[in-house]
C-alpha cells in the first residue's frame, strides 16, 4: 500500500508537471505569434502611412520630392522616388522591433502623367477665342440638353445653365457659375465633382511631338500647307500644297511616312480628312510662320476603318494636335443633314476646335466627335437664339472609352501624376 501510494503521488507530479510545463510552453508560443503578427502588422501600417505621406508630396510638388526617412507609430520609414520619362515609383521601406528582432515590410506604389486624352473635354477656360470673330471672349454656357461624357475639366469654372448633364467625374479650379433656365439651376454630376483642382499643359507637350517627329524624320518642313488624305488601307496621299501636288504628291504606306507614330507639320498648316488604319498622331506646328500651326479638318471627317463606336476592341486610334486651332474647314454645298465625323482626340495648345465662320455660313449639319477635345478656349460650332441653331453646326461630342487606358501615339500629356498601381508586400 505504501509503495502503491508513493508511485501514485509520484506519477501525479509528473502529470501536474507536464501539464505546467506545456501550458507555460503554449503561453510562450501564443505570446511569440501575438508579437511576431503585431510586429508584422505594425510594419505593415508604418509601410503604408509612408507611402500615403510620400504619393501626396509627390502630387503636390512633383519637381521637388527628394528621397526622406521618417518616424510613425514607434517604428522607421525609408522612401525613395524614382522619376524617369512620362513615370515615377515610390518604394517604402518600414521597420518595426519587436522582442525577437526586426520585422520589415515595403510598399511600392507606380504613377505616370495623365495623357489628356482620357478627357472628354478639357479648356484652360469657358471662353471662345476664335481671334477676328464676333464672340470672342463670349462665355461658353452648357444648358439643358447639353451633355458630356468622358472627364470634364476647366482650368477656370464652367457656366452651367438649366441641367446639363456630365456623365462621368467634373474638376475645375473654381466652383461654377449657375443660370437658371425655365425655373431650373441643377447641373447633373452623374460621377461627381471636385473644385479646386488645376491641371498644368507644359509645352513640352507639343515641343516633344516635333522632337519625335524630327528623329523620325516625319516632321514635314517646307513653309507651305499640307495636306493628308488617309485611306483604309492603310496608306496616306501626300500633298505640299494641298490640291497643287507641285512640291510632293505621293502616296505611302502610314508605317512608313510615321515610323514612330508621329506625323508633324512645322511653319505651315494641315489639312487631314479620309479614313486611317492603324494608330497614328498628327499635327501642326507655329514655327516661325505667322498665323500658321493650326489644322483644318475637311470633307466628311477623318474615321477609323475599324470603326471603335461599334467595336470597342478595335486599334485604329488616331490625335490630332494644333498648336494654334483645328478648324471644321467650311463647305456651303453643306446642308442641315449634312454630318461630318471625327474619331479622334484633338488637342489644341494655344486655341480651339471650331467651325470656320461659324456664325456667317448657313445650317450645315452636324459635327459627331467621338473621342474628345482638349482645348484652350471652349469653341463653338454654332449660332443659337431662342428658336435653336441659326448658322454653323450642331455637335455631339462622345469619350473613346479606350482613351482611359490608352492613348494615341505619343499624345501630349499633363504636369500631373496619377496613381497607376499600388503593391503592398
Amino acid at each position: 500500500m505504501g509503495k502503491f501510494s508513493l508511485v501514485y503521488i509520484l506519477g501525479l507530479s509528473l502529470i501536474v508537471a507536464y501539464g505546467i510545463w506545456n501550458i507555460n510552453l503554449t503561453g510562450t508560443a501564443s505570446l511569440d505569434a501575438y508579437s511576431a503578427y503585431y510586429g508584422r502588422t505594425m510594419a505593415h501600417n508604418i509601410a503604408v502611412a509612408g507611402a500615403n505621406v510620400a504619393t501626396q508630396m509627390l502630387l503636390r510638388s512633383p519637381a521637388t520630392v527628394a528621397d526622406h526617412s521618417g518616424s510613425f507609430s514607434f517604428g522607421t520609414y525609408d522612401v525613395h522616388y524614382d522619376k524617369g520619362g512620362d513615370s515615377a515609383a515610390v518604394t517604402v521601406h518600414s521597420e518595426f522591433a519587436v522582442s525577437g528582432g526586426t520585422i520589415y515590410d515595403t510598399v511600392v506604389a507606380k504613377f505616370q502623367y495623365t495623357p489628356f486624352a482620357k478627357f472628354g473635354w478639357f479648356t484652360e477656360t469657358e471662353n471662345n477665342g476664335y481671334n477676328g470673330g464676333p464672340f470672342y471672349g463670349a462665355n461658353d454656357w452648357k444648358i439643358t440638353g447639353d451633355s458630356v461624357f468622358g472627364f470634364a475639366h476647366t482650368n477656370n469654372h464652367f457656366n452651367l445653365g438649366g441641367a446639363p448633364y456630365f456623365h462621368d467625374k467634373v474638376t475645375a479650379t473654381n466652383a461654377p457659375a449657375l443660370m437658371a433656365v425655365n425655373g431650373v439651376m441643377a447641373p447633373i454630376f452623374r460621377a461627381g465633382y471636385q473644385w479646386g483642382i488645376t491641371i498644368g499643359r507644359p509645352g513640352t507637350s507639343v515641343t516633344n511631338l516635333e522632337a519625335i517627329a524630327t528623329a523620325s524624320s516625319s516632321l514635314i518642313d517646307v513653309n507651305k500647307d499640307v495636306s493628308l488624305e488617309f485611306l483604309s488601307n492603310g496608306t496616306v496621299h501626300v500633298e505640299i500644297p494641298p490640291t497643287s501636288g507641285a512640291l510632293r504628291n505621293d502616296t505611302l504606306s502610314l508605317t512608313t511616312l510615321a515610323p514612330d507614330g508621329v506625323i508633324m507639320v512645322r511653319n505651315g498648316d494641315l489639312r487631314v480628312k479620309g479614313t486611317y488604319s492603324g494608330q497614328v498622331t498628327v499635327g501642326a506646328l507655329k514655327g516661325s510662320s505667322t498665323n500658321k500651326g493650326n489644322v483644318w479638318i475637311d470633307g466628311d471627317g477623318i474615321v477609323a476603318a475599324d470603326d471603335p463606336r461599334y467595336n470597342p476592341s478595335s486599334t485604329d486610334m488616331m490625335g490630332i494636335v494644333s498648336e494654334g486651332s483645328t478648324y471644321i474647314t467650311r463647305d456651303d454645298s453643306r446642308t442641315p443633314s449634312s454630318l461630318v465625323t471625327i474619331e479622334a482626340s484633338v488637342y489644341c495648345y494655344n486655341g480651339e476646335l471650331t467651325a470656320e465662320q461659324f456664325w456667317v455660313i448657313g445650317l450645315s449639319g452636324r459635327v459627331n466627335l467621338y473621342g474628345g477635345v482638349i482645348q484652350k478656349t471652349a469653341g463653338s460650332l454654332g449660332v443659337f437664339t431662342g428658336g435653336g441653331l441659326v448658322h454653323g453646326l450642331y455637335y455631339s461630342i462622345r469619350h473613346d472609352p479606350r482613351f482611359n487606358s490608352a492613348a494615341p501615339p505619343h499624345f501630349p500629356l499633363s504636369d500631373k501624376y496619377e496613381l497607376v498601381s499600388w503593391w503592398e508586400n
